[in-house]
């Protein structure tokens, strides 16, 4: 294991000095984000809307901070384990006629094994994403595919139910670390399956890359302006896996350079954003992944009291959502609302994953990441 590390260290020493650029950065330009540009962006209230999925509980809306700054949500669908299956939920809210859906990132201390089945190179599309129209060669992270495959199904059936009731209702899909990258997946999913006038737009907060170049620009070609990247300061999560490994980040990029500074950022991989950030500080960096990202904290440290059973919403009641009591997950998955509707789709065939291989996938930034600060830090 030490020995991989290392290794692993080195890569990241080349990549960061030593490499030329696997692409061309020829779009580096960048753009100071004023207060009154982040409040127009809506960045304040979808950090808090990435914070709530590591604090929704058992149909709660009451996660502290987090939720007091999108009090009118109604929590319609969640479900997870902490472990295999990261949490994820469905909501809406009103004032902003928006459906929400929210990932959560990597549970430090749920962790199954950093050490077996270590699967972080390229790999291609599920068939499930793999349809009519996808360009060829794009490949993504064989770990983040394998968690969101195992929600995948469950909340499109939610978002469907949802939509039926408020059809004019944009969606809003964001997460965390971990959350971050399994949010875009399921983006691209729900742009594929949904009506082609429905609204999405994806942002994560400290994502790590998640697919090769050839994917990269099939979201810039999918998505456009609306998907967004926040990178928090000096925070080394973004930064793996490596350009060396073949993976590159989307366009979209929104860097917190520092208390003062936040820049828009042109282009793929730009340079005179948080790439531009060297291995030391990426040592020092840690800490920062979990933010503030606009005076949003991210984690289960910044949850408040997940006992109460209150659920805080709008004036326009949805029908509660759960997932089947039987699924074909090889893990057991913890449902956090009673009500069971019989139609929500169950993916049979891609459904059943091994826990460990996605925790391990998940595991490379811990692993260089363990190599710059001294510790092991999973995202």
């Amino acid at each position: 294991m030490l020995s991989f590390t290392f290794v692993l260290f080195c890569l990241a020493l080349v990549e960061q000095g030593f490499s030329s650029p696997l692409f061309s950065r020829a779009d580096n330009a960048t753009t100071p984000l004023t207060d009154a540009d982040i409040q127009s962006r809506d960045l304040v209230s979808i950090a808090a809307f990435a914070a709530a999925a590591y604090c929704v509980r058992a149909g709660v809306w009451n996660c502290g901070d987090a939720c007091d700054k999108i009090p009118d949500t109604q929590l319609v669908f969640t479900i997870g384990d902490d472990a295999a299956t990261p949490d994820v939920y469905v909501a809406y809210s009103q004032s902003r006629n928006q459906i929400i859906v929210g990932h959560e990132g990597t549970d430090p201390s749920q962790i199954l094994s950093v050490e077996n089945d270590i699967h972080f190179s390229p790999t291609p599309l599920l068939t499930v994403l793999n349809v009519a129209g996808t360009p060829a060669g794009v490949e993504v992270h064989n770990g983040f595919q394998t968690a969101w495959v195992q929600t995948s199904t469950l909340v499109l059936g939610a978002v469907k139910q949802v939509q039926a009731q408020v059809p004019d209702a944009s969606i809003l899909v964001t997460g965390h670390s971990l959350g971050a990258a399994i949010s875009l997946l399921d983006a691209i999913f729900l742009k594929q399956q949904l009506p082609s006038n429905t609204s999405i737009e994806v942002v994560g907060f400290g994502r790590p890359r998640v697919g090769n170049a050839a994917f990269a620009n099939w979201v810039d070609s999918m998505f456009g302006t609306n998907n967004t990247f926040v990178v928090s300061r000096d925070d080394p999560v973004p930064h793996v896996p490596l350009l060396a490994q073949g993976f590159q980040h989307a366009s979209g990029e929104v860097w917190i350079k520092d208390n003062t500074t936040t820049l828009a950022c042109d282009g793929q991989e730009n340079p005179n954003c948080s790439d531009s950030i060297g291995v030391l500080d990426a040592a020092t960096g840690v800490s920062d992944h979990t933010g503030p990202y606009f005076g949003v904290n991210m984690g289960h440290a910044s949850c408040a009291n997940l006992a109460i059973t209150t659920v805080v919403s709008g004036t326009k009641t949805l029908t509660t959502i759960a997932a089947e009591v039987t699924t074909p997950f090889s893990t057991s998955l913890s449902l956090r609302v009673t009500s069971t509707p019989s139609n929500i789709p169950i993916d049979k065939k891609n459904g059943a994953r091994s826990g460990i291989e996605f925790h391990a996938g998940a595991a490379v930034g811990a692993v260089v990441l363990g190599a710059l600060a001294g510790a092991v830090v999973l995202f």
